[in-house]
């Protein structure tokens, strides 16, 4: 007889096998684990920039505008032309608020690499991609007001964190409204550093290879205070 007075005791805790890795860090403080998988001709790559969550408050979203906004086009290439490099490499590169993932065939790591970091040190953030991207937002916001996962996901963040904390935010559409280019700008300058980074490569690629091209092409990411929020 099951007694629901009595808190059951936790289950056995799962076993976690981490593949065997190999590490270095560059210069600049960025931190990179290489995983050696030879079974198919590929390589993918996962960028997380770790800083501490910080509550956004009347900027609720900058920090995802900012994430989609690295995807948009660089200062050498618009998005269209970055997104037809991409697809004749037949890769896949995205970004977040965090950081950013690529994937493409062995063959074409280099091309993939100068791509990505491309994308990492020269963001274009221009106003028209913005009002895209706020735009998009805003009709999401307008859909969801009638999902109950939605509106059951907002009341549970704001319960379990609270309104202070950035766990509990959620983007508005006078939050999405606020949000300008230059505070983009200015949060990708402020948090996107080398120092609080880690690349994570797994794939048809050796350490040696691994450390050759990760310095040739983020060597340039420069060093530099993050905010204490």
């Amino acid at each position: 007889v099951l007694d629901r007075s009595i808190k059951p005791l936790p289950g056995p805790a799962p076993v976690i096998n981490i593949g065997k890795y190999e590490s270095f860090v560059l210069d600049n403080g960025l931190k990179v684990f290489v995983v050696e998988n030879n079974k198919i001709p590929r390589v993918s790559y996962s960028l997380i920039v770790d800083y501490n969550p910080l509550p956004e408050g009347e900027l609720t979203g900058l920090a995802d505008f900012t994430g989609q906004l690295l995807r948009k086009g660089t200062t050498t290439m618009s998005k269209d032309q970055l997104d037809e490099e991409i697809d004749f490499i037949g890769a896949s590169l995205s970004t977040s608020a965090t950081g950013m993932y690529a994937s493409s065939l062995k063959k074409h790591n280099t091309r993939l690499l100068e791509l990505m970091s491309d994308v990492l040190l020269n963001p274009a953030f221009t106003g028209e991609e913005l009002e895209k991207i706020r735009t998009q937002a805003i009709s999401g916001l307008e859909a969801s007001k009638n999902e109950p996962s939605a509106i059951s996901e907002r009341i549970g963040k704001l319960l379990v964190y609270g309104q202070a904390h950035p766990y509990g935010e959620s983007m508005t559409e006078t939050t999405a409204k606020n949000i300008t280019v230059d505070q983009c700008k200015a949060f990708y300058e402020g948090f996107f550093r080398p120092q609080i980074a880690y690349l994570a490569i797994v794939g048809n690629i050796t350490t040696t290879e691994a450390k050759e091209l990760v310095t040739k092409y983020f060597s340039a990411w420069q060093k530099q205070g993050v905010p204490d929020m």
